[in-house]
């Protein structure tokens, strides 16, 4: 191949070193580009995040005073008192059983109390059997539903003991048979979260 002499030898071998020029610029121009516009976006999110700590930070006092109010109002009282399973377990029983003898009802059986994490928190759950009055009845329900700590009633069956048409003797009400599950809220023992706790029995109990 035959180079052009002259006036258009020069041009090319200008356009040519203009070339090499711009690509030896674009070598380094650009990787310095792309590092810059790296470095940019790292400042960006590490401004972002300095800016949230800061907030964080700055409301750390209202934070405080917040779980001051919650300690002031002694919220360990609405939940069972131990963070062992078995110990809250019978917690639970000990607080129910008093309460169907109290108000009236015969307590017909008890089941071993079960256990499952929930939020945070450990729910208890005792099934128990019991026949009452509808007057000792409804004693007991309400003295187990405005009981501290708190007490739940879920899953609440009611069966009549006679037959339909029975007349009782004078001063004297024909008893339901109840089966009711009460829940209780108890605190959660971290050393042992790693524990499978769902549907364990805690509490020994059955059939009196």
């Amino acid at each position: 191949m035959t180079l052009p002499v002259g006036i258009r030898g020069r041009v090319l071998a200008l356009t040519l070193t203009l070339f090499a020029l711009a690509a030896i610029v674009a070598s380094v121009a650009v990787p310095l580009y792309l590092l810059h516009e790296r470095y940019d976006a790292a400042r960006a999110t590490a401004e972002e995040r300095i800016d949230r700590y800061r907030r964080v930070a700055s409301q750390r006092a209202e934070h405080q005073r917040a779980l001051d109010v919650i300690k002031a109002r002694e919220s360990s009282r609405f939940f069972l008192k131990s963070a062992a399973p078995t110990l809250a377990g019978a917690e639970l029983t000990d607080l129910v059983r008093p309460m169907l003898e109290s108000n009236g009802a015969r307590l017909t059986s008890i089941q071993p109390t079960t256990v499952k994490d929930d939020s945070g928190f450990r729910l208890y759950s005792l099934n128990i059997g019991f026949n009452a009055t509808p007057a000792a009845l409804q004693k007991t329900l309400y003295a187990i539903e405005t009981s501290l700590p708190y007490l739940f009633l879920e899953n609440l069956t009611l069966r009549a003991t006679v037959p339909r048409g029975y007349k009782p003797a004078p001063n004297q009400e024909p008893e339901v048979s109840a089966q009711i599950e009460v829940q209780a809220y108890g605190p959660k023992d971290a050393a042992k979260a790693a524990r499978p706790a769902t549907g364990t029995a805690v509490g020994a109990g059955g059939k009196s």
